[in-house]
């Protein structure tokens, strides 16, 4: 490989090390002598689990990485059930977990990498480990104070003077803030780190903030409801327009944010999803917290029907083309198409049509006599070709993969459905 003269190992020590993390997946383009292009450092999934293990149990610290990353890392794009025990091999391996874990996780989530075992990794290096770092602001004094700005957007003076006012449903005494009733976590998918809005930020007003401010915030972002904090970390309650109606009607009117403070109702990001339907669904909101104690998001009743219907759109349109596949099929089929069908096969063993399986039929068509009896004005080849993308799509969706169907993959759906429904519904 042929290095210049004029790359200098020391002055691009920075860039080599962001090159080798594997958190931040940074490809570094040196320039080189006519003759090379390029060099570039490629990490793979077992590289980076060394890396972090020996970053971790020398005691420095690594960065973040997303779910997203971390199949990128396994050559995968998706956690199938194969590619998610392959990574928590590797990860076991080098003795390191993800927290939340990598399978139940947004995909876009942030992970920490940390050590399962210190004691081990203190063995191994002679070296006091740490179990989970990573990359502070280098602007603050403390990792606390990293972790937590507090209420770095509001100047002491404003803080000494506001006084949080009694939020208009809460009785005397409490903070403004209420923990959201859930059940222990029993389903390692459905915990609200899966929703998307929840890990997408909130906007957030102050109580100084003005009536007319907060009104047109919440009417340019069409919101219900706007969280009134401090910083990203400390939540003093909510406002609404249920809330601001009420203060009007009891008076005098509202000036400011704090006269329309409600209580604000807050999960963990980690608890389950269907443990905190009932607070949604009495309140129409609930903001939801990491394990650093962040506002990460809000989930609303909006969201959650949104999120069930495209997890339920995948079934439906799944349902409609292969009803109409064996609905096709049963009309030109005789008994004597039973042979065809596995020795297993529900549908063979009981000799009922209604019993075929998509699988099944798909098989049956490639049959030229069957093919041939339906008597289809298209090309069998492609027709073959959609079932088959449809029949990995409905391997996704009927064993419950952790990430959601891609823009390309509902398409497919949308566009066989239709298809389908023309030619096979006469």
């Amino acid at each position: 490989m042929c290095i210049p003269a004029s790359f200098s190992p020391r002055r691009n020590s920075r860039l080599l090390r962001a090159a080798n993390d594997p958190c931040i997946g940074f490809v570094l383009a040196v320039p080189l002598l006519p003759t090379c292009s390029m060099l570039l450092f490629r990490m793979d999934l077992e590289t980076s689990a060394n890396y972090w293990k020996t970053q971790l149990a020398a005691g420095r610290p690594i960065n973040r990485v997303r779910v997203r990353r971390l199949l990128d890392l396994a050559g995968a794009k998706r956690r199938g059930f194969a590619i998610s025990e392959n990574i928590r091999r590797v990860l076991s391996q080098h003795n390191l977990e993800t927290d939340p874990d990598f399978e139940s996780a947004w995909i876009e989530a942030l992970l920490y990498i940390r050590l399962k075992d210190l004691s081990a990794a203190s063995n191994e290096t002679g070296i006091e480990p740490s179990g989970m770092t990573v990359a502070f602001p280098t602007n603050a004094s403390s990792v606390d104070e990293a972790l937590d700005p507090g209420t770095e957007d509001l100047d002491n003076a404003v803080q000494e003077s506001l006084q949080p006012p009694e939020p208009l449903d809460s009785p005397i005494g409490t903070p403004g803030v209420v923990e959201a009733t859930s059940v222990p976590q029993t389903d390692a998918q459905a915990r609200f780190a899966s929703i998307p809005s929840a890990n997408k930020g909130v906007v957030s007003v102050r109580l100084d903030d003005s009536m007319r401010a907060a009104t047109t915030r919440m009417m340019l972002g069409g919101f219900s409801q706007l969280a009134i904090m401090q910083g990203d970390y400390k939540v003093i309650g909510m406002m609404s327009w249920e809330s601001i109606a009420k203060r009007f009607l009891l008076g005098p009117p509202p000036q400011t944010v704090a006269d329309c403070r409600t209580d604000a109702h807050v999960i963990d990001s980690d608890r389950s999803l269907y443990g905190g339907l009932e607070t949604i669904e009495r309140h129409g909101y609930v903001l939801v917290r990491s394990k650093e104690q962040k506002i990460t998001g809000i989930v609303t009743a909006n969201d959650l029907l949104s999120e069930f219907g495209r997890l339920s759109y995948a079934f439906m349109s799944i349902r409609t083309i292969e009803l109409l596949l064996r609905n096709a099929l049963c009309r030109h089929l005789t008994t004597d198409h039973f042979k065809h069908l596995e020795d297993h096969s529900r549908a063979r063993n009981l000799a009922d049509w209604e019993f075929l399986s998509f699988g099944e039929c798909s098989r049956l068509l490639q049959r030229e006599e069957i093919w041939n009896r339906l008597s289809l004005p298209v090309d069998k080849t492609l027709f073959q070709s959609s079932l088959e993308e449809i029949r990995m799509i409905r391997n996704e969706v009927m064993h419950f993969s952790a990430d959601p169907l891609d823009e390309t993959q509902l398409e497919m759906l949308q566009q066989t459905q239709a298809f389908m429904t023309d030619i096979l519904s006469t």
